[in-house]
Formats: C-alpha cells, structure tokens, sequence
C-alpha cells in the first residue's frame, strides 16, 4: 500500500509539474505578440509531418544570417518535422534568384550551392543579381551555361517560383525571412529578438501542433 502511495504522489506531482510547465510556456510564447494564426492556412507538403516553412531571399542578409541558426537547428529535429526552404519572389529583382535555387535542387547540388552562393552575395560582396549573373556562378560547379539556362527557363521552375510567390501571398508575408509553422503560424519578428528566440518561438509551435496530433489520434 505505501509503494502505491508513493507511486500515486510522484505521478501526481510530475502531472503538476508538466502542467506547471505547459502553462509557463504558454505564458512565454502568445498568439498575437509571438505568433499569428494565420487567416488562410496552407495545405502542408507531407501531411502526417508537422511542416516548418523558411521563406526567403538570396539577396536577403537576415536571411543569410539565419541560415547559420537553421544549419544547426534542422538536423535535431525529430522525424515527424519537415523543414522546408521557399525562395520568396516578394520583388521582380528576387525572381532570378528564386529560380537559382530551383535549378541548384534539379540538379542534385543544393546542399552545396545554397551556403556558397549565400557566402558569395554578403561575405565576398558579389554582384550575383541577373540570369547571366547566376550561369557564370554556376559554371564553378561544373554547370555549364547551356544546361543552366536551360533548367533556368524550364517549365518546372518557372511553375515552382510561381507556386512559392502565390503562398507568399496567400500567407499575406510582408517580408522575409518568415517562418511559418504547419501552415497554420507565423512566427512574428520583433525589435531586439534574435533568431534563436525565433526558433525557440518554432519548437513551441511544433510541440503545440505534435500535441494536438496525439489528442486527435487518441479520439
């Protein structure tokens, strides 16, 4: 009877304390000042996986500096998370590079453009803007400006920079980097947060929607 006593208790004090917690992160992150809800939800890549969406630009140098955050946050993310990169063509100026990443993911070299072109524009301080622009870049990985062009003006890419601005849009984003989470939250940039907090404000989001997940299951 003591052993069932004590069992009781501890199950009984860890259930106030993960309540406890629950309510204090509640507390730390709130809709309308953290987060927003987002009036149109989007449909999710992979349903079944809770989506984190970066949108963002090349030329972006918020961007940039997230990317060193992001690098290290999405390899420790659990399974059920899918992170995906949209390159925002907010502006006429973007699109160009918005195609770029396209081409980079076509030709299986993704991993290795991204950061290098990133490091090009806003380490070395590279003109890297145009069509030709890009093609010349390209050809230092072994991507000759024929197949470049090629890719570049397919109708693949031009389809998936058309379909990344349409859910900019339909996300009603006013600018990039934004990180919306299971096509539901944005995650509000403010004045004096960092992107660490950001993504802290993205874990809290992601346990929100793996919760509810489990309260569905469970019905």
């Amino acid at each position: 009877m003591t052993m069932n006593y004590k069992t009781l208790l501890n199950a009984t004090l860890l259930a106030t304390l993960a309540l406890f917690s629950g309510l204090l992160q509640a507390e730390t992150f709130r809709e309308g000042v953290d987060y927003e809800v987002l009036q149109q939800p989007g449909k999710v890549e992979i349903p079944g996986k809770i989506e984190v969406r970066e949108f963002f630009s090349f030329s972006c140098p918020h961007c940039f500096r997230l990317e060193g955050f992001t690098s290290e946050w999405q390899p420790k993310q659990a399974d059920d998370v899918n992170f995906i990169m949209t390159p925002a063509a907010m502006r006429k100026d973007w699109e160009p590079l918005a195609h770029a990443y396209y081409v980079a993911e076509a030709l299986g070299k993704l991993d290795q453009i991204k950061p290098e072109l990133f490091n090009a524009i806003h380490v070395k301080n590279e003109k890297i803007i145009s069509q030709a622009d890009l093609a010349g870049f390209f050809k230092r990985y072994e991507v000759s400006e024929d197949d470049f062009n090629k890719l570049f003006n397919s109708f693949s890419v031009r389809v998936k920079v058309r379909q990344a601005s349409a859910l900019a849009k339909t996300y009603r984003l006013r600018g990039v980097p934004a990180l919306v989470v299971n096509g539901k939250y944005l995650v509000k940039s403010q004045s004096g947060r960092g992107f660490e907090d950001m993504l802290e404000v993205v874990d809290f989001l992601v346990n929100k929607e793996r919760a509810a997940s489990k309260v569905a299951a469970a019905q």
